[in-house]
């Protein structure tokens, strides 16, 4: 069987073992893959009060499209979305975005 000592040094080995796992484990920095794949644009979006409404209406840029989209409540529900009509930044301003 094993002797005292031969058993501390295999507890020792082990231990070194498993603490230059953790360390190499823990040396790398942690990968983000919350967006995997190409991304397609950039975004601005704001909430605005329409004038005389008791809801915002949300306003998103598409800047790699030059394109402005609105969402609103659908009054009295105020629970799902509407999409207004996209306007053409391009075609509105005649200058698109760098």
């Amino acid at each position: 069987m094993f002797t005292k000592r031969s058993l501390i040094i295999l507890l020792a080995i082990v231990n070194t073992v498993l603490l230059l796992g953790l360390v190499v484990s823990s040396s790398r920095l942690p990968q983000a893959f919350a967006q995997a794949g190409v991304r397609p644009g950039s975004y601005l979006s704001v909430t605005a009060n329409a004038d005389g409404q008791s809801y915002d209406t949300v306003w998103v840029v598409d800047l790699a499209h030059d394109k402005l989209f609105a969402f609103y409540p659908q009054v009295p529900h105020l629970r799902p979305l509407v999409s207004a009509e996209p306007r053409d930044l391009v075609a509105d301003f005649g200058k698109s975005s760098p």
